[in-house]
């Protein structure tokens, strides 16, 4: 699910997902940036160019150890198509976006992000980040400059340091999860993460279904003021298969 927000004219988020057989998944995340057209643009170029490579990337024959090799070159590919289009248009000079993308293999799901759109795991009722942020504040952090929660509040809080669009800046992290049983993995952009913190992430997922999940984080977001687009993606293993929704 996507929502534009309180504060936003317009959604800059896009997603996509993809079944590709029961066993082949993949669910895509984007957080574009670039001025009032540029961000549009950025993640809708993202996503369709993930949804097209991706289907034609994953074949059933694919092995999970090629998946990283695989990731990369996606993601290359379509931080090129973002920066292709900017050179070509002025009004889209400079723009970008952000991803992060799941792609379920068998008992394997492998995340994949550039930017400050994050993969959360909850396993057994705990919450853990899969992600760590490409950003300034994370860096901050990282140095011991300034704590998590001042992050949240800090004036640069939105600068990026690596974003879709710039080839020296699109190197990707990639990190494989097993998949378990009652497995449940988050994908969102960070209109859900600046006001709802991890504390209120977990009593959600703890407290809803996962048909549920999406609309509840959503209007958690919006109840904490919706300062930016919201987007979610859930993926989970049920009883007998995962599901994408």
């Amino acid at each position: 699910m996507t929502d534009v927000g309180k504060k936003r004219a317009s959604n800059q988020d896009a997603f996509c997902q993809g079944r590709l057989n029961s066993d082949v998944q993949f669910l895509v995340v984007c957080d574009g940036m670039g001025g009032h057209r540029g961000g549009n643009v950025a993640s809708e170029i993202a996503v369709r160019g993930f949804y097209e490579l991706l289907t034609h990337r994953l074949t059933p024959s694919v092995r999970t150890k090629e998946l990283k090799s695989i990731l990369s070159d996606v993601i290359a590919r379509v931080s090129l198509l973002i920066a292709q289009t900017g050179a070509e248009s002025p009004e889209f000079a400079g723009m970008g976006s952000t991803v992060v993308l799941a792609v379920r293999l068998g008992k394997k799901v492998c995340i994949a992000h550039v930017g400050d759109s994050r993969a959360y795991l909850y396993r057994n009722g705990t919450l853990r980040r899969l992600t760590k942020d490409h950003s300034l504040v994370q860096e901050m952090i990282d140095r011991g400059e300034i704590s998590a929660e001042e992050s949240q509040k800090h004036p640069r809080r939105n600068v990026i340091t690596r974003t879709l669009g710039y080839a020296e800046d699109s190197q990707p992290e990639i990190v494989f999860s097993d998949l378990r049983s009652g497995d449940l993995f988050l994908l969102c952009t960070d209109g859900l993460t600046v006001p709802v913190d991890d504390a209120a992430l977990s009593e959600i997922l703890r407290e809803n279904p996962p048909e549920h999940l999406a609309s509840a984080l959503i209007s958690k977001a919006l109840e904490g003021g919706g300062p930016d687009n919201i987007t979610v993606g859930i993926l989970y293993e049920d009883e007998t298969e995962a599901s994408l929704k």
